[in-house]
């Protein structure tokens, strides 16, 4: 699985590589992104990771600004001290929604909901190929978007 945190605090982000490594050694983690802008440098100009773990607060704004500026569709956790900001969290991807400090056994738990996501996104991926395919071989596509006639689901 690929990882992108996004946190700006030094400590946090050291505790959290150390965890994830623990919990599930075999993951990429990508570079460190502190800010809103190095995020939206960093989407715009790589392929999107599995899943992002972010940080709310960022040093230069909200993490909420990201998605503002980047469309992103791989599955979010929210880690942060303030829970206020929880409902505006689940409107931009989000599978969870941490409060600092977070335990061991919520990050267990939570990787292995967002691999079983992933798993069941690719598995739903091939379906739709290849029903697309029994249907046109030359079937058309619109920005990830498969058309082919109901009658031969």
């Amino acid at each position: 699985m690929k990882i992108l945190i996004i946190e700006d605090e030094e400590p946090a982000y050291k505790r959290l590589q150390k965890m994830l490594k623990e919990l599930e050694p075999g993951h990429t983690l990508h570079d460190q992104i502190v800010s809103v802008s190095s995020a939206v440098k960093w989407f715009k100009e790589n392929k999107a990771p599995d899943l992002i773990i972010s940080d709310i607060q960022l040093s230069d704004g909200i993490s909420f600004e990201i998605f503002k500026q980047v469309d992103i569709k791989c599955p979010v956790i929210f880690t942060t001290a303030y829970d206020q900001y929880a409902i505006e969290a689940f409107k931009v991807n989000s599978i969870d929604y941490l409060l600092k400090p977070v335990k061991k056994k919520n990050w267990k738990k939570q990787l292995q909901n967002s691999k079983h996501l992933l798993q069941q996104q690719q598995c739903l991926h091939l379906i739709l190929i290849n029903c697309c395919y029994r249907c046109s071989p030359t079937a058309p596509t619109i920005k990830n978007v498969l058309w082919f006639a109901m009658a031969n689901i």
